[in-house]
């Protein structure tokens, strides 16, 4: 056998064990199921593969794949198995892509894909603590980016009329402004960091926004960020049609890979507030504390029409 032959070989045979080695790290994490806790109105869910809705119930669970709908006046909150919590607002459709946790090492690969609408995700202190020692995954997708979510409350909405999506941070209940970051890369590759107290926003293909505070949006549009309510989104055709393309968490977990290497962050993570907008509550998604009102730019009740 040629030298040639040999190192071919051996190489070869080098790809395929780290193959087997990834495949075997993979298979280490369980795959797991968010259960519905909470159901007001009609919510119903998509099974992965069915073309028939099915009416949501508390203890109801959803797999990779399965999606969730809510419609007018209507909302639910779904319990991750890490005790993180995510509430699914009025007029949207949400998808569970990729769902895994090991209850052992609390490790956990968490991924979901917003139709059309507005969700926000309440992560665990646990889990926040896992985030900051072992880069736990958790990101939110929606047709025109990712948000990779760390320590944080998370915010996004997403309307599929104008293309439009909105990503806010919030600290968590005594938690500081700048340990609660999301991270947002736009399908193009542009990306934003923002920390509690933050927003940034972006329309089609352009490139998200720089970090705003949330207290430069009016009374009524920061009352509407953790509320039930979701008017943006009403009668979107994505609501009740099958034609609906969701994006794979493989292709998504890629996005953000490639983008936050080590090309420069556009804008950059903005002033830290720590007096600022902050959420009230401990568990659940609780309702808000408007803080230092005195600063409207934006008073439009809609979070998409605000400027």
């Amino acid at each position: 056998m040629s030298k040639a032959s040999a190192r071919t070989i051996a190489v070869g045979v080098v790809a395929l064990l780290l193959l087997l080695t990834w495949g075997q790290a993979e298979a280490q994490i369980p795959a797991a199921s968010a259960e519905v806790a909470r159901v007001a109105g009609q919510v119903s869910v998509l099974p992965k593969g069915q073309r028939i809705w099915a009416p949501a119930t508390v203890g109801t669970r959803l797999v990779e794949g399965d999606q969730i709908r809510a419609l007018a006046a209507s909302s639910a909150d779904l319990n991750l198995p890490d005790g993180s919590t995510i509430l699914v607002a009025e007029h949207t459709r949400f998808a569970v892509t990729k769902l895994e946790y090991d209850p052992q090492t609390r490790d956990r690969n968490a991924a979901f894909y917003l139709v059309a609408g507005k969700v926000h995700a309440r992560i665990s202190a646990t889990a926040v603590q896992l985030a900051r020692a072992r880069q736990s995954n958790f990101t939110i997708s929606t047709p025109s980016g990712v948000a990779a979510v760390r320590g944080t409350i998370a915010v996004v909405a997403h309307n599929s009329r104008t293309g439009e999506t909105i990503v806010f941070a919030l600290p968590s209940p005594g938690q500081l402004a700048e340990a609660a970051r999301v991270t947002y890369v736009s399908r193009n590759g542009q990306q934003v960091t923002i920390v509690g107290g933050e927003f940034t926003r972006q329309s089609g293909t352009g490139a998200p926004s720089a970090p705003t505070p949330i207290l430069n949006l009016g009374p009524a549009a920061q009352a509407a960020i953790l509320d039930a309510g979701n008017a943006s989104t009403a009668n979107v055709p994505e609501l009740t049609g099958f034609n609906v393309t969701i994006i794979p968490s493989s292709q998504d977990v890629l996005l953000v890979q490639t983008a936050t290497g080590p090309r420069p962050v556009v804008g950059g993570p903005g002033p830290v507030t720590t007096t600022g907008w902050t959420p009230s509550g401990t568990a659940g998604v609780g309702r808000d504390i408007l803080a230092n009102q005195s600063q409207p730019v934006c008073t439009a009740s809609s979070l998409t029409t605000c400027p």
